[in-house]
């Protein structure tokens, strides 16, 4: 590849249009992953997992909707991200093998989308229970959510400790990922490899 063919490459359009859509909706996505952890963390005791007693219910279904509301964010903006990111891969110019830190953040990013697919759809199911019951709330008042609350509870619960702890271990990889992209390791220079070349030559 050409000097000028490899800057073609990169002034591409689409391109630029992909990588675009990757920052914006990837800061959207993990931003929403923070913001969420930090409301529901708020239902609970410190450092523990049982319900705190002291939050009031209507306490309790304001943080439900924020937590229903940002699950919905994540949902929709991981979806573009890995559909973007993938688009990206397959049309950015550079080589894996000359790139190691791309392949590593591809390798942290896609190893954890069967993760993702089944926290997103406990995290949809989450959100159609809350839509239900808000819908109660809204008829019945908030004698409506105590009758469900319950049942909010496990359902949540359920999403927290789904597959024993990995969602937790795929965030941590996901922000590894991201110092991989900043520090770009395991990259061969092109100093090095034009040196290579005119030994050859």
């Amino acid at each position: 590849m050409t000097d000028s063919t490899h800057l073609s490459s990169w002034r591409s359009i689409p391109l630029r249009i992909s990588m675009t859509v990757v920052v914006l909706s990837g800061i959207t996505w993990l931003g929403g992953t923070v913001y969420r952890a930090l409301v529901a963390n708020e239902l609970f005791i410190a450092g523990t997992l049982d319900f705190d007693p002291a939050v009031l219910p209507a306490q309790e279904s304001m943080l439900y909707q924020l937590i229903a509301a940002s699950s919905l964010v994540i949902v929709i903006s991981y979806t573009i991200t890995i559909i973007s990111a993938f688009v990206v891969l397959r049309n950015i110019p550079i080589r894996f093998k000359d790139h190691g830190w791309l392949l590593m953040s591809a390798i942290l990013v896609f190893m954890f989308v069967p993760v993702e697919t089944f926290t997103a759809y406990l995290d949809v199911k989450f959100i159609l229970l809350w839509e239900g019951t808000r819908d109660a709330i809204a008829a019945h008042g908030l004698e409506a959510f105590l009758d469900v609350r319950s049942t909010m509870r496990a359902t949540l619960s359920h999403r927290i400790g789904a597959l024993s702890g990995l969602p937790v271990m795929a965030g941590f990889c996901y922000f590894t990922a991201l110092v991989v992209l900043i520090w770009q390791p395991m990259r061969k220079s092109r100093h090095g490899a034009s040196e290579k070349k005119e030994t050859e030559a």
